[in-house]
């Protein structure tokens, strides 16, 4: 059994005991209280309870897939393909200005790349 599976199955299986969300917005709150949790931890130099806490991020973003009734593997595999196209997007944008790399580029001149990127790989 996979993780996507083993984490379907555990929701189902908690919902069916009567441990379950009544609303998205239950949902959408843990996930806020986890980002904070993470943020906590962000610059701790032992990463095991950031690597908890982002755990816990992301069973509580999985758990809103399937409280909404959406795969979650497909959901990942979806934005996983969007990513690689937007990114390869952001390659040609970058060879067609001379550039090899975008090291040493600021973060406000990527996300330039990346919003032209958006733009052309929808």
């Amino acid at each position: 059994m996979n993780i996507f599976d083993k984490l379907t199955a555990l929701e189902t299986e908690a919902a069916d005991f009567g441990f379950k969300w009544e609303t998205a917005g239950q949902v959408i709150r843990q996930i806020r209280s986890e980002i904070s949790e993470t943020e906590i931890h962000l610059d701790d130099e032992n990463k095991t309870k950031l690597q908890k806490e982002i755990g816990d991020l992301l069973h509580a973003v999985f758990s809103l897939c399937v409280f909404c009734k959406l795969d979650p593997q497909a959901t990942l595999e979806n934005s996983v393909n969007k990513f690689e196209k937007r990114f390869n997007a952001v390659r040609k944008l970058a060879v067609r200005e001379g550039l090899t790399t975008l090291n040493g580029k600021s973060f406000d001149e990527l996300m330039s790349f990346w919003d032209k990127a958006k733009a052309i790989a929808e």
